[in-house]
């Protein structure tokens, strides 16, 4: 299915597009005054269904890149949760919608935050999985070893010392690299953990009275906050990590 922006979506709704056929017909064959309020309408009309949260979130979900396999079904996890609750939250009161409303954007803001990082984690591990591929570190350091060790000269033993010091930081270097993808691997399982935890709570709410409602509230948002606080510490590692 092609994948529309919601505006675009909007205008070619079978019933907006037939709001517009219906206002040029009244301007050109009856009054032409009719013309300008029946564009409002139609402009209000396609407003409305371009702003809907549903049509916004698939098209959304839609556009994404693809992630690395070992990101991709822990970030998938991670937005059912957030289709899990706005799910439910169809067709409640308004009142506790409105309630609710403030884990429902913190857990939006989560995943958007997530996704990104998978998204940069996934070049990354792209990066890393080629240089796994081109690079023998191990037997580099030995030949350089080696060749230290027979150099002629003092000119020649100091060249192949540096080149030994920069394979030797380039394999601390992709150490590091690994251990940091794995640790964001289990970060993500946790963060699933954490927010599954939340759509519990969410779905254990409704058909409460609203002052139990508000009192939980904040322990929810308080375990989206600690996930996201958990995140921006790998936004930070990843400014300082490169492969190049």
């Amino acid at each position: 299915m092609t994948n529309r922006p919601p505006l675009l979506t909007s205008i070619l709704h079978p019933l907006n597009l037939s709001m517009l056929a219906l206002t040029v017909a009244a301007g050109l064959c009856s009054a032409w005054w009719l013309a300008p309020i029946g564009f409002v309408f139609w402009l209000i009309m396609v407003v409305v269904v371009a702003r809907d949260p549903g049509l916004q979130i698939t098209f959304t979900r839609q556009s994404r890149e693809p992630l690395a396999q070992r990101f991709q079904n822990r970030f998938d996890r991670l937005d059912r949760a957030r289709i899990s609750i706005f799910n439910s939250l169809q067709g409640v009161p308004p009142s506790f919608r409105r309630t609710v409303e403030p884990v429902q954007d913190a857990l939006s803001d989560l995943v958007d935050h997530a996704y990104q990082l998978c998204l940069n984690m996934t070049a990354l591990d792209n990066n890393f999985s080629v240089q796994q591929i081109s690079s023998n570190f191990n037997n580099d350091i030995e030949t350089m070893q080696e060749n230290i060790r027979s150099a002629a000269d003092t000119s020649e033993k100091k060249e192949f010392e540096e080149t030994l010091k920069s394979l030797q930081g380039r394999k601390v270097q992709m150490k590091n690299i690994s251990t940091l993808l794995s640790r964001f691997e289990a970060q993500l399982t946790g963060t699933n953990n954490a927010v599954d935890s939340v759509v519990t709570g969410i779905v254990g709410l409704k058909g409460r009275d609203a002052k139990q409602v508000e009192g939980k509230i904040p322990p929810l948002l308080q375990i989206l906050q600690t996930e996201q606080a958990e995140l921006k510490q790998f936004d930070a590692e990843l400014e300082k990590t490169s492969l190049v």
